[in-house]
């Protein structure tokens, strides 16, 4: 079901550089620094950046502030919204990142969002995709909830929690989010589900703020035992459609993730870089220093597959 690794021609649209550590991707972005700072000073002088979205298929506007900001600086990463799909840059990303993954329409795929144009375009492409939110409190996964948004709105929809997913034992083709994993507070448990519903082959396609020149992952906080947080760094809370105040940040992981999957359980792990300003794919525009610079990355890692030996031995 699954097109990974990838094999056959290039493709149309620009092709990723993938990646197996961190390193790899640090010393292949600081050869092109001056670059990339070059063209980024001139995308953000402007309030429209014409690009082809690996979406639509055409050259369209795409708006490039897309409402978050790094200090004065225009947030990349979360711009370049196009005006044909409405998606920006990061959702764009992922999106052209399972369409390589999952040439398949007939693919099994949990997405875990259900309530933006991702989510509908997924939908679209993938019929057996099944959507879900994090409604949190006593909801439980698999089952629907609701929840009455800051605006009234109320919004329904599966629930999944990533460390106590509803689907079965090898169950799906791929897993697929978008930003979420840094919220979760057990990486472990989270790494763990998604391996578990995964069949051997299926891949887990995602994104979430990586630094990859952090030799270590930072944890901004953690649950204690009676439950109640733990702050260890000032709170940081990143946007959400369902909850006004945003959604609470435990992780700001670096180069050691890699290895947090490979200790899951993942094999075939790749970093892939799609740096393409013909396409609106930039870095986040981070100004004040490495530690904080995100590229236009998505993470795919593979359940693997049983050799013959390795049936034997069990």
């Amino acid at each position: 079901m699954t097109g990974w690794p990838p094999t056959g021609p290039a493709p149309l649209y620009p092709a990723w550089a993938w990646h197996r550590d961190a390193r790899s991707v640090t010393r292949a972005a600081e050869a092109s620094s001056a670059h990339v700072r070059a063209v980024e000073d001139f995308v953000v002088r402007g309030n429209v950046h014409r690009a082809l979205c690996t979406h639509c298929g055409v050259v369209t506007r795409m708006v490039v502030d897309g409402g978050a900001m790094l200090g004065e600086h225009i947030n990349l990463r979360e711009g370049l919204v196009c005006e044909g799909c409405g998606l920006n840059a990061r959702a764009r990303l992922l999106l052209h990142a399972c369409d390589t993954v999952f040439p398949r329409r007939d693919a099994r795929i949990a997405l875990l969002e259900a309530f933006s144009g991702l989510s509908t375009i997924a939908a679209a492409k993938w019929p057996q995709v099944s959507c879900s939110e994090f409604f949190g409190g006593e909801a439980r996964p698999g089952e629907q909830a609701s929840r009455v948004t800051a605006n009234g709105v109320v919004r329904s929809a599966r629930h999944e929690d990533l460390t106590a997913l509803s689907y079965a034992d090898a169950s799906l083709d791929g897993i697929v989010h978008n930003d979420v994993l840094e919220h979760v507070p057990d990486t472990g448990a989270a790494l763990a589900q998604m391996l578990r519903v995964l069949r051997p082959g299926g891949c887990a396609v995602f994104t979430m703020p990586w630094f990859p020149w952090r030799e270590a992952t930072t944890v901004r906080g953690r649950i204690r035992a009676d439950g109640s947080l733990e702050r260890l760094l000032p709170d940081e809370f990143h946007g959400d459609g369902l909850r006004e105040e945003g959604i609470y940040t435990f992780y700001n992981f670096g180069a050691d993730f890699g290895r947090m999957l490979a200790d899951a359980g993942f094999d075939d792990i790749r970093f892939g870089v799609c740096y393409a300003p013909c396409c609106g794919f930039f870095s986040n525009n981070f100004r004040y220093g490495l530690d904080g610079l995100m590229l236009p990355t998505t993470i795919v890692a593979r359940r693997p597959v049983p050799t013959p030996s390795s049936m034997e031995s069990t």
